[in-house]
C-alpha cells in the first residue's frame, strides 16, 4: 500500500514539474507540454520566430515516463519534414527549470537541446 502511495505522488510531482510552457534554448520558440491521456505527454508549439514553424505543431508525441531509466522518452517530429526521431527528456540535476532532450537523429551521436521553463 505505501509502495502504492509513493508511486502515485512521485508520478504527479513528475507531471507537476513536466506540464508548462518551456522556451528553446535560443529563445526562438515557447512550447507547451501537457499531458493528454494515461501517462503520457504532448509537446505543441505555443509561439515561434521561425518562419517555417505553425504554432499548434505537435513536436512531441506519446512520451512517457520510464521509471527505471528516471526519464521521458517519446517522439518529437521535426517542423519541416515531419521526420520523427526518439527523444530522451531528463530534468537538468541542479535546475528543475531545465529540460535536456537528447535526440536520436544520428547513427554515431545524439543531439542534446535545452528547453527552459517559462516564468522560471
Amino acid at each position: 500500500m505505501v509502495i502504492l502511495v509513493f508511486a502515485v505522488v512521485q508520478n504527479s510531482v513528475q507531471a507537476q514539474q513536466l506540464n508548462g510552457l518551456w522556451y528553446s534554448s535560443d529563445s526562438s520558440r515557447v512550447y507547451e507540454i501537457k499531458q493528454t491521456a494515461g501517462n503520457k505527454y504532448s509537446a505543441v508549439i505555443r509561439s515561434s520566430t521561425r518562419k517555417e514553424d505553425k504554432v499548434g505543431y505537435e513536436v512531441i508525441k506519446d512520451l512517457e515516463y520510464n521509471a527505471r531509466k528516471k526519464r521521458y522518452e517519446g517522439f518529437m517530429y521535426a517542423v519541416t519534414d515531419g521526420e520523427a526521431a526518439w527523444v530522451k527528456i531528463r530534468f537538468d540535476k541542479s535546475n528543475t527549470n531545465k529540460l535536456t532532450l537528447k535526440l536520436s537523429r544520428m547513427f554515431v551521436f545524439d543531439v542534446s537541446i535545452d528547453w527552459i521553463r517559462l516564468n522560471a
